[in-house]
C-alpha cells in the first residue's frame, strides 16, 4: 500500500509559518521595514532556514525546491519582501549573457524592422502621390485627345474650315 504524500501536511505548516512572517513584516514601520525571511548572504530566500523553521527533516528540504506550489508560496512572500527568490542568480551566467545578448539582438532587428516599415510606408505614400499626378494628367490627355479628335472629325465633314 502506498505511503500517503507529507506534501500536503508540509504546505500547511509552510503556509502558516509564511503568514507568520509576512505578519511580523507587515507589523514594521513601512519606512524601516527589513524583510523577515531568512537569507542568504547575497540576498536569496535561505531554503535550509526555512525548512528547519517548519521542522522539516533533512531529507525533505528537496520538496521546496523541487514542488512548485511550495516554491510559488515562498517566491510570492520573497517577493514582497524584496528578497531574491528560490532559483534566481545573483551572478549572470554564461547562459544568461547569451540570453541577455539574443534579447539585444532581438531588440535591434525589431528597431529595423521597424525603420523598413517606416521607410516603406513613405516610399508607398510617395508611389501613391505619383499615380495621383500622373492619373489627373492622364485624364486631361485624354480630354485633350477628344477635342482634338472632335475637331479633326470635324474638319473632315466641312464644318469645320480654317481661315488663314
Amino acid at each position: 500500500m502506498a505511503r500517503p504524500s507529507v506534501i500536503p501536511g508540509i504546505k500547511a505548516r509552510l503556509e502558516e509559518w509564511l503568514d507568520q512572517r509576512e505578519a511580523a513584516f507587515l507589523a514594521q514601520p513601512e519606512a524601516t521595514r527589513q524583510p523577515t525571511l531568512p537569507m542568504t548572504p547575497d540576498g536569496k530566500v535561505n531554503v535550509r532556514a526555512v525548512a528547519q523553521a517548519i521542522d522539516l527533516k533533512p531529507t525533505q528540504e528537496k520538496y521546496l525546491y523541487e514542488r512548485e506550489e511550495l516554491t510559488q508560496l515562498i517566491n510570492c512572500i520573497a517577493e514582497g519582501q524584496g528578497v531574491l527568490t528560490i532559483g534566481s542568480r545573483v551572478d549572470p551566467t554564461d547562459a544568461d549573457k547569451a540570453v541577455k545578448q539574443k534579447i539585444i539582438q532581438h531588440a535591434r532587428n525589431a528597431q529595423e524592422a521597424t525603420q523598413a516599415a517606416t521607410e516603406a510606408v513613405a516610399a508607398q505614400q510617395e508611389l501613391l502621390d505619383r499615380i495621383r499626378t500622373l492619373s489627373t494628367e492622364l485624364e486631361a490627355s485624354k480630354a485633350e485627345t477628344e477635342r482634338l479628335r472632335a475637331r479633326l472629325q470635324a474638319v473632315e465633314s466641312g464644318i469645320w474650315v480654317s481661315v488663314q
